[in-house]
């Protein structure tokens, strides 16, 4: 989380940097941090609660005049305050014809080879012949989590930020790290501390 504000705050574009949460603990540390907290009314407290509700949510309690919101998810701690402005520098320079930004990368591998698993154990929906799979010749990219940005209201009536009217944001694998387990975030301290030691 700290990452996540420190790079808000650095890139020195934002009137107001908040943190939306339940939790006392949590709060206090974003406020340590310079972020302004909003506490999360107790609806919006379960394992339940959607990204759409908390920003619903939060767009109804601001009072300030803006067209557009930015959401940085602490659990991509790589991504800077650079990554920020140049999305933001993307979504303005293309706010005539996109409602909506994602941060994205490439996917190491081709929708070709993702498929289920049937309950039997068998490979039928992997009909299709790999001899001449190159992964050179496919490129795919996914969401990493990192950067979002909406317009409030095309944001309140779509409640979500994909489809041909949302712009990508292409980032780097390394810079994609998003924590989601034990693992991750051990690499992600691996290389956060690389960065720190300028390697």
């Amino acid at each position: 989380m700290a990452y996540t504000i420190g790079a808000a705050r650095n890139s020195g574009i934002f009137e107001r940097v908040i943190v939306s949460t339940d939790s006392v603990k949590y709060g206090l540390i974003a406020s340590e941090y310079g972020a302004e907290v909003m506490y999360r009314d107790a609806n919006l407290s379960s394992d339940d609660t959607s990204t759409y509700m908390v920003i619903a949510n939060l767009l109804e309690k601001i009072t300030l005049d803006f067209d557009y919101f930015v959401l940085l998810q602490p659990t991509s701690p790589m991504r800077t305050s650079r990554h920020i402005l140049e999305s933001v520098s993307l979504f303005e320079k293309n706010a005539n014809n996109y409602n909506f930004l994602v941060s994205v990368k490439e996917s190491e591998y081709a929708k070709i080879l993702i498929n289920p698993i049937e309950e039997d154990g068998s490979l039928k929906y992997f009909d299709a012949d790999f001899t001449n799979y190159k992964r050179q010749a496919y490129q795919y990219y996914l969401p990493n989590g990192a950067i979002f940005i909406g317009k409030n209201q095309r944001y309140l009536e779509k409640k979500h930020f994909f489809g041909s009217d949302s712009l990508a944001y292409k980032m780097s694998k390394e810079d994609s790290i998003d924590i989601d387990d034990v693992m991750d975030y051990e690499i992600a301290s691996l290389f956060m501390k690389k960065r720190m030691e300028g390697k």
